[in-house]
């Protein structure tokens, strides 16, 4: 009976394990699959934003839908970057850097909020520091903003994500960065534009 017991336990683990390790893939499969499909019109969407100042037709918010790329996010110090598209719902996050469809546009008044998850997107968040330079490139340009403050929050604190009357980007994630499960607190990075 131990014996059969034994074997039907290593075979549900085995199967436990094969299911997470296939869950797992699809996810960066679907991701890669999505940054290579959306680089590419992001790519052509971005040769008419080269100018370094904002133009009139704000064409990154009428780019801007639901789970699709309008920006770019880079980590100069660190050669980093990563797409942004319009949402923060768990599609959009499970690929992207996502911004909330309420908050500012790069080069409008207000605060530009971007969330992403701490183990895929922003996961270079852990080696950003103040006074580090972040660039948004969109097809309105390229903007500029320089971390002001790094904080550790609880998830009830949504004011870091509010609207403001001053031009600065605020990105927040999950913390700790190596926790596992669901993180009890949030990362958040303010910089302001420059």
């Amino acid at each position: 009976m131990t014996g059969r017991l034994l074997r039907a336990t290593h075979r549900g683990l085995l199967a436990l394990a094969l299911t997470c390790t296939g869950t797992y893939a699809l996810a960066q499969v679907r991701a890669h699959i999505f940054t290579a499909l959306e680089e590419v019109r992001l790519s052509a969407l971005l040769e008419g934003g080269r100018a370094s100042a904002p133009v009139p037709t704000r064409r990154a918010r009428v780019e801007a839908r639901a789970g699709r790329a309008w920006g770019r996010l880079e980590l100069p110090r660190l050669g980093r970057s990563a797409i942004v598209a319009e949402g923060v719902d768990a599609g959009t996050l499970g690929v992207a850097v996502g911004h909330f469809p309420e908050s500012a546009f790069p080069g409008e008044i207000g605060n530009v909020a971007l969330a992403g998850h701490r183990d895929t997107v922003f996961q270079m968040l852990k080696d950003v520091w103040p006074e580090d330079v972040l660039r948004l490139t969109t097809a309105d340009g390229t903007f500029d903003y320089r971390v002001e403050w790094l904080a550790i929050v609880d998830p009830t604190r949504t004011d870091v994500v509010a609207s403001t009357g001053e031009p600065l980007l605020t990105l927040v994630t999950c913390y700790p960065f190596d926790h596992v499960g669901s993180a009890p607190r949030r990362y958040v990075v303010r910089a302001r534009s420059l």
